[in-house]
């Protein structure tokens, strides 16, 4: 029998997942923009997305959120999400001044 729980769970860690490794693969593109390998990922997002919805913004990286990726995936697969880009600033400015201070 299959636990449908669970297996949604997995689903949502496996997306979790698939977002961080977007943002490895478009930190890895040439001048750090998109690849093939960006869009074969964004395909796994999307089809995981329509069967268990979105991951929460908090959960994604800040790259992927400031450069609208992460609102584009949305709005191509019909979902609203509305990440909090006040916060968001102010998570940037907090990881920016805590490296400039250890560096």
């Amino acid at each position: 029998m299959i636990d449908a729980e669970r297996l949604e769970q997995v689903a949502r860690e496996e997306l979790g997942y698939l977002w961080g490794d977007l943002n490895t693969a478009r930190q890895n593109a040439i001048r750090g923009q998109w690849s093939i390998q960006c869009d074969g990922i964004e395909d796994r997002i999307k089809a995981l997305t329509a069967l268990v919805g979105p991951t929460p913004w908090d959960e994604i990286q800040i790259s992927l959120l400031e450069s609208g990726i992460y609102q584009r995936i949305h709005a191509e697969l019909g979902i609203e999400v509305a990440p909090d880009m006040e916060r968001v600033t102010q998570v940037r400015e907090n990881s920016s001044s805590r490296v400039r201070r250890s560096s």
